[in-house]
């Protein structure tokens, strides 16, 4: 995966949900943050995603607590 290429996007989530990424099925990531966020929590939601994109976490096969322990 090319970790230069990615879209971020704003939008409401429900509940304390900081961010997410969806990759599709193109392997295209999207990140999607929490618009009601303040800047700098948005900064952090934003390279926490982009963390997960840089290491392949998709595609690494390891349980999503090994994944979030970072």
């Amino acid at each position: 995966m090319n970790t230069d290429e990615y879209t971020v996007h704003l939008m409401p989530f429900p509940g304390d949900i900081k961010a997410a990424v969806r990759v599709d099925a193109d392997g295209f990531p999207s990140i999607y943050i929490n618009d009601a966020l303040s800047p700098e929590a948005k900064k952090r939601a934003f390279l926490h995603e982009l963390r997960h994109i840089q290491r392949d976490d998709f595609y690494n096969n390891l349980p999503i607590d090994t994944i979030e322990q970072d």
